[in-house]
């Protein structure tokens, strides 16, 4: 996204027009939005979709090229390209142009051309499975087959390269698009990877997230450091702007200051984030406290006595997972500490000592059983929040 707050608000001024004005001319142009939406574009915080920028730019008599310089022209017979993307994906351009030499708009008028490849790919992945269940079997090792690749043979002859949903919860397809990602990056490992790329589930359009998109150029701008390429590749670092701030200062762009850069980068925005996610922790907190105060009480009682410190996180947390909870406390990822269940302890140590197997789950204990409930109920009322918040 190559939205720029500073020319908003420089046509806002050339206008003479407040932020409430604005916000009413969104609504005649039938792109209501709420006053802190706004807010937040003006503050640079959170960038306006496509469709905001161009009501933004009829609302004040301008092009939305004046608020973001690659939101693209649509000429006569061409096809709208807007190029509004995710950071991960700027990261991606940004890497491609520094080992190959190729811009945006190069990529981008390729893009037809590599998704039908790889859209190909995807259609044919139930042929490759026949073939490698086939040879299992002339080898004498047990079929490869699932019970989903029925619904995968499906989504190829429908042509859809994304693959099926399926309503059937003991059923796994595949998003076959996917699945050509991981199968042709393998056969080219030494210059690319799969092994963050986030995907998506069958029926729906991937994005770029988590695709290391050249293994060698990351680990030597990072200096090897897999945190840093991870937070580059899923986007949580803004790539270019850290290449431009190394680029203007007077001591050169070296490899390990560049490193240095992005660590800094990665550790201000983490910082950022939390600060932004525990203003919104605590409206979120007065938000429920003020229609349910009984149930705040009871909730923030349980959570002193019975949960980890904040922090806390069980084993299974990828590093990536720890970072995103804690810049995301309004998720409220406590944890309860089974020490502190008194029935569920009781219950084990009975168990052993009657020489049964102490086979107890958290969940029989009245403690554990009200806080999940308590959270259910929370996370039922934090969708209404987050329209409001939003």
């Amino acid at each position: 996204m190559a939205f720029k707050a500073e020319l908003l608000k420089k046509k806002l001024k050339e206008e003479g027009k407040t932020r409430d004005e604005l916000v009413a001319d969104l609504k005649k142009q039938g792109c209501p939005r709420h006053k802190r939406t706004v807010s937040r574009w003006l503050a640079g915080d959170n960038p306006p979709k496509a469709k905001d920028l161009e009501a933004l730019a009829r609302a004040l008599n301008c092009k939305p090229q004046d608020f973001d310089p690659f939101f693209a022209d649509i000429g006569l017979g061409e096809v709208s390209i807007q190029a509004h993307v995710s950071t991960a994906s700027h990261n991606a351009y940004e890497l491609m142009r520094v080992r190959y030499g190729v811009s945006q708009k190069q990529i981008m008028e390729l893009a037809p051309v590599l998704f039908a490849i790889l859209a190909a790919h995807a259609l044919k992945v139930p042929d490759q499975d026949d073939a490698l269940d086939r040879e299992a079997r002339m080898n004498g090792r047990p079929s490869t087959q699932t019970q989903s690749d029925w619904i995968d043979r499906q989504a190829s002859q429908l042509r859809k390269c994304f693959g099926l949903k399926s309503r059937d919860h003991n059923l796994d397809p595949r998003n076959l698009f996917d699945t050509a990602v991981q199968r042709l990056s393998a056969q080219a490992s030494e210059y690319v990877s799969a092994e963050w790329y986030v995907g998506a589930a069958p029926g729906d359009v991937p994005g770029a997230a988590g695709y290391i998109t050249d293994t060698e150029l990351l680990a030597k701008i990072t200096g090897d450091d897999g945190t840093l390429v991870e937070a580059i590749v899923k986007g949580r670092i803004r790539l270019s702007s850290v290449l431009q701030e190394v680029k203007e200062r007077k001591e050169g762009a070296s490899v390990e200051g560049l490193a240095n850069a992005l660590r800094q980068a990665h550790e201000a925005r983490i910082e950022g984030q939390r600060a932004a996610g525990l203003k919104k922790l605590k409206a979120w907190r007065e938000f429920y406290a003020a229609r349910h105060p009984g149930l705040a009480e009871e909730y923030d009682a349980l959570v002193t006595q019975h949960c980890h410190e904040e922090g806390w996180y069980p084993d299974r947390y990828t590093d990536d997972d720890r970072i995103q909870s804690w810049v995301n406390p309004s998720r409220e990822d406590r944890h309860i500490n089974e020490d502190t269940l008194v029935e569920y302890q009781r219950m084990k140590a009975a168990r052993t000592e009657d020489g049964t197997m102490a086979f107890v789950l958290p969940f029989q204990d009245p403690v554990y059983r009200r806080f999940e409930a308590l959270q259910h109920h929370r996370a039922q009322l934090r969708k209404q929040f987050e329209e409001t918040w939003s």
